[in-house]
């Protein structure tokens, strides 16, 4: 008996058997590929000089309107080599403090930083919320305190950062330097300060 008679004596219980076995083919893979997160491009403090002070220049020859510039930049301090963190953590009158303390760029370590060609002043905030505000009336150690934590910009969220073979981040609310405390220990390690009035070895960041 060929293959033609089987199915023809038993062709009814051969359809349904292969109703069962076919209405549910195997699923598909989604093949459809995963798009890649984007990139997030870090600046060092010198690349984002550079297109500040270009957009500066396009400002004078008369580009029209203002000239917002924005980066997103990571800063390290050149006495240690480690990268500015703002510690979102921290409580009280310390919460967000900066210091320079860590080995690796994550988010509490970028930042951006802006500047306006109409008001021309650097401003330095955390996710585009937080502003970093030198803490003026603290006294003490604490003295100038960096700290993300303002909403608006204001007399003390106002910076010029420059970046001849070095960078340095002025306050433009007492016209002083910041520094990294290196000096300080535990939770204040690194605890960047508004306070000198000239250049060392602390108030250099890497270009």
């Amino acid at each position: 008996m060929n293959l033609r008679n089987v199915f023809g004596k038993v062709g009814m219980t051969v359809a349904v058997g292969a109703v069962v076995l076919t209405a549910a083919p195997a699923a598909i893979a989604d093949t459809t590929p995963t798009p890649a997160p984007a990139v997030r491009k870090v600046k060092t403090l010198a690349e984002y000089v550079r297109d500040r002070d270009a957009a500066r220049k396009a400002a004078r020859d008369g580009a029209r309107g203002t000239i917002l510039i924005c980066d997103d930049v990571s800063l390290t301090s050149q006495a240690n080599n480690r990268h500015v963190s703002a510690e979102l953590d921290y409580t009280g009158n310390y919460s967000g403090m900066l210091r320079a303390r860590a080995t690796s760029i994550g988010d509490w370590e970028t930042f951006e930083l802006c500047y306006d060609t109409d008001k021309g002043y650097d401003t330095l905030s955390v996710d585009g919320r937080r502003y970093v505000s030198a803490e003026i009336d603290y006294s003490g150690a604490d003295a100038g305190m960096l700290r993300a934590r303002s909403a608006s910009v204001g007399a003390w969220e106002k910076f010029d950062v420059t970046c001849p073979s070095y960078c340095t981040i002025r306050s433009l609310a007492n016209n002083k330097y910041v520094s990294a405390e290196l000096a300080y220990t535990g939770s204040g390690y690194g605890m960047l300060r508004a306070r000198s009035t000239s250049v060392g070895a602390w108030e250099k960041f890497s270009n």
